[in-house]
């Protein structure tokens, strides 16, 4: 109860809409830099050939996914990071997603969602936005700046077929129900002890290498909300160890989100498949003090201080 108090007392530093044009409302043309590098962002595509379901479009998502990506193209972004949930259902579903990543020619880096695992279980291994690493979960540097991709659904009733995997799942689950946590639904992954400590291995090299990371999943951890991955204790435990997170990227929630721990900034992107026509990615440009989000559609813009 002490850490969710202390958390809830951490002020947000900076969250300011700024312009199309790129620049603050205190900032003016001439003291606009360019940024050290940019990239894509998008979250719950969830495509599907199936009709809609409340505020989900599952057939529109193609048309949306095709117009961000295209944006992407123009303004020559590095990469795209896609924060999973690539389809609602059935392993069919990813081809016409993968033909547009594919036709797109950008450079895409992935973590998996829930709903990528709603195939047959003779398909949960050979996920084909999951080869990355055998775990799930792996890094990369990108001009001195470190991207950890972290695999939520590791610890899930959901993931796999593997039925010790599963009991682990459920008897978290389980005990997360008796203490109340609002957080405990089969709908939500955890992370492994084995991949806490390559967290907080890789956070303390990071460190050590004077690296500022962003940190990539599914799942949020903060602010506490029914979404949030199952152990996101331990995870905000490690982060509060370091001074050398950027932000925390993840969907999952619709809706979106944002908190700010130890200085960390943890965004929520808002889901793809909501609405029928309107869309929701953005743009991150990084720079040595901030990062600036430029989002389409339903993802708001905002300048986010370091």
């Amino acid at each position: 109860m002490r850490l969710l108090i202390a958390l809830a007392m951490i002020p947000v530093i900076v969250m300011d809409s700024f312009q199309d044009k790129g620049f603050g409302p205190n900032e003016n043309v001439g003291q606009i830099q360019n940024p050290l590098f940019s990239f894509g962002i998008i979250a719950d595509v969830q495509y599907a050939d199936a009709e809609p379901a409340g505020t989900r479009f599952y057939r529109s998502s193609l048309n949306k996914l095709h117009e961000a990506l295209d944006e992407f193209k123009k303004d020559s972004v590095d990469f795209v990071v896609a924060l999973g949930d690539m389809i609602d259902r059935d392993y069919k579903s990813y081809k016409p997603v993968a033909d547009i990543i594919d036709s797109s020619g950008l450079k895409f880096y992935h973590v998996t969602g829930n709903h990528d695992f709603s195939v047959d279980r003779k398909y949960k291994k050979r996920l084909p936005f999951n080869n990355f690493s055998k775990n799930g979960y792996y890094s990369i540097t990108h001009k001195s700046f470190r991207f950890i991709f972290l695999n939520g659904n590791e610890i899930s009733t959901y993931s796999s077929n593997n039925k010790s995997r599963i009991k682990e799942a459920n008897e978290l689950l389980s005990s997360m129900k008796e203490k109340g946590e609002v957080n405990a639904v089969d709908w939500n992954g955890g992370i492994s002890k084995k991949q806490l400590e390559w967290l907080n291995n890789q956070m303390n090299d990071a460190s050590n290498k004077n690296e500022n990371v962003f940190l990539i999943c599914h799942f949020p951890v903060f602010p506490e909300n029914i979404h949030n991955i199952l152990n996101y204790k331990d995870v905000l435990a490690i982060l509060g160890k370091y001074h050398n997170a950027v932000a925390w990227f993840n969907g999952h929630n619709h809706s979106g989100n944002y908190g700010n721990f130890n200085k960390t900034h943890f965004v929520t992107m808002k889901g793809m498949v909501e609405t029928e026509n309107l869309n929701s990615f953005a743009r991150v440009d990084v720079y040595s003090n901030k990062i600036r989000i430029a989002g389409s559609g339903r993802e708001k813009s905002q300048i986010l201080a370091y």
